[in-house]
């Protein structure tokens, strides 16, 4: 008697194993899927030596690239960026436009970490930031990069990427 009640909790054991390890793999499988569904979706962009992975970038009325952007205009820029488990929770960020080499510093409205005001959102698919900048009314009517650099308390560069821009009138 006492055999069968060892052979059958070392069957059970087994199949509590497999059903680990299974459950683990399509979790892992499914969330691997779910990102790249987000990077089917985001933005185009060129990553510019990122700590963490940018999953998804979008930008209010850019819909191709180069983004035309409007002299003038105060745009949303929304970013879903996995952390890993990290814990982020502070972000200063240094937007440049860059046209021919020469680099422009760009204004944003309101910089999101300043003051009390909370930089990132916590969400179920990593974290998410949302910040406006502003096209300054003294940019040249041309096609050029705009550079966003993302920094922690300690300036390290958590999240860059480069999208191109054509500026209008």
């Amino acid at each position: 008697m006492r055999c069968y009640i060892v052979y059958y909790f070392k069957i059970f054991l087994i199949v509590c194993a497999i059903h680990e390890l299974t459950c683990g793999v399509i979790s892992t499988a499914t969330n691997e899927v779910y990102k790249k569904l987000l990077q089917l979706r985001s933005l185009p962009f060129e990553d510019c030596g990122s700590m963490f992975q940018v999953m998804y970038l979008k930008i209010d009325g850019c819909t191709t690239i180069p983004c035309t952007m409007k002299r003038g205009d105060l745009v949303d820029v929304r970013v879903l960026f996995d952390d890993n488990g990290s814990g982020v929770s502070f972000l200063k960020h240094e937007v440049r436009w860059v046209f021919n080499y020469v680099k422009t510093q760009a204004a944003i409205s309101p910089d999101p970490c300043d003051g009390n005001q909370e930089c990132i959102e916590s969400t179920g698919d990593g974290k998410t930031y949302l910040a406006k900048v502003y096209v300054n009314t003294t940019l040249p009517v041309m096609r050029g990069r705009m550079l966003w650099e993302a920094k922690d308390a300690n300036s390290n560069n958590l999240i860059c990427f480069e999208v191109p821009v054509s500026i209008t009138l």
